[in-house]
């Protein structure tokens, strides 16, 4: 997971040389090694603002690309 992420910063035009990303992946082994990571889901206003983005198109369409229900498409729209 962690050369992942790296390869996401780099990705994102983050220049993260490869002596960096060692010395990081120690410290993170070091500090959290044996535990289960766990990532939230984003927040409903950072959903709210993505779907705002996509406009007035079809409701079935925004589940597509966003890869929400249609229920929950629904819900944010309506405030909830």
């Amino acid at each position: 997971m962690f050369d992942e992420l790296i390869g996401f910063l780099r990705a994102a035009g983050i220049d993260v040389p490869p002596a960096v990303a060692q010395k990081a992946e120690a410290q993170m082994y070091h500090t959290y090694g044996g535990e289960r990571v766990y990532i939230p889901h984003r927040p409903t206003q950072q959903r709210a603002v993505q779907i705002a983005k996509l406009g007035q198109m079809e409701t079935r369409r925004m589940a597509a690309l966003t890869g929400l229900s249609v229920r929950t498409i629904r819900r944010i729209k309506n405030g909830k």
